[in-house]
């Protein structure tokens, strides 16, 4: 591993974690060749196949195994001399106002838990969130200080005064509901509910749908919240891209189905915490590590405050 750089230690570190060349891809912003060039020069380098494609899965080989704690420490000690003559960040303000942006594919119940703890977090600040999308405008909000920090997904656009850390991968699923009294259950080529941001120039969604938008019964409605476009989908039924974390939430309290998805849908979704690179409030770090923290598992974070609810309920009643 020593003629490796840390880009491909990423990388390597990277298909451990998702085994999956386009979620690699949509994490690093990057394109699929991109990744699989890395991967052939990694194989280059250590005589090792690394990973063997099966069921459409990439499992490492015995000798991956071994390398990946290698590979992580190594990322770790390059971090540590990056950051070593960094000053220390400052704290936020008590009592500050901080403005949050969020993309609306995140989801309402993720966002009100990511704000949820946020403000069990720190008590004396006070939270504004607005909807947000991963583009040129986001970044001149950040710079004048209009938006403290946003999380959003497909994030294409880079900008030198803004920080972008990338969270995670998660597959975008694609989910129907029957019109309510039908039996038809939708397809692919039918009623798509997409969200404003998704039909915004820029988008995946956006490409891959100007190319089927001449298909016979192919129509477009755009909600203007998460909230409204899964109202939609129950009382019209229809076809809704939603990130993967977010399918449970709407299936729970409505039969829906899984539809495959069609050849260059864009089946993986990048999360990225955006914030102005100039700011040393460790606060914001913070906060990307709180909302970081729900969105790799909603899930359970969610649970957990049912849960909670729940003990504090019986123990009033008692």
């Amino acid at each position: 591993m020593r003629h490796v750089s840390t880009k491909l230690l990423q990388i390597f570190v990277l298909l451990m974690e998702y085994r999956d060349l386009g979620a690699v891809a949509a994490y690093t912003r990057g394109r699929v060749p991109t990744v699989a060039y890395s991967l052939a020069r990694l194989r280059e380098i250590t005589g090792d196949p690394l990973f063997i494609k099966r069921k459409g899965v990439l499992e490492p080989t015995p000798h991956a195994l071994r390398l990946e704690q290698t590979a992580r420490l190594m990322l770790a000690k390059w971090a540590q001399i990056v950051r070593g003559d960094e000053p220390p960040p400052e704290a936020a303000a008590h009592g500050a106002r901080v403005s949050i942006g969020f993309s609306a594919s995140i989801g309402d119940p993720v966002i009100t838990e990511i704000l949820t703890a946020l403000c069990e977090q720190f008590p004396h600040n006070h939270f504004v969130t607005r909807p947000v999308r991963a583009d040129a405008a986001l970044s001149r909000h950040l710079e004048q200080g209009e938006i403290d920090c946003a999380f959003v997904i497909d994030s294409q656009y880079a900008a030198a005064g803004i920080a972008q850390h990338s969270i995670l991968a998660t597959p975008r699923r694609l989910v129907s509901a029957a019109r309510p009294g039908s039996e038809a259950e939708p397809h692919a080529d039918g009623d798509w509910i997409l969200l404003q941001e998704d039909s915004e120039p820029g988008s995946p969604l956006r490409t891959y749908l100007a190319r089927h938008a001449g298909d016979p019964g192919h129509r477009e409605t755009v909600a203007p919240s998460w909230h409204t476009q899964i109202s939609l989908l129950r009382a019209t039924g229809g076809i809704c891209p939603l990130l993967d974390f977010n399918v449970p939430l709407v299936a729970r309290d409505q039969p829906t189905r899984l539809l495959p998805t069609p050849n260059s849908f864009p089946d993986w979704a990048a999360l990225h915490f955006w914030m102005p690179a100039r700011t040393r409030a460790t606060a914001l770090h913070e906060m990307m590590e709180i909302g970081s923290a729900i969105l790799r598992d909603p899930a359970k974070a969610l649970e957990q405050r049912r849960a909670a609810s729940e003990r504090q309920a019986a123990c009033a009643s008692a």
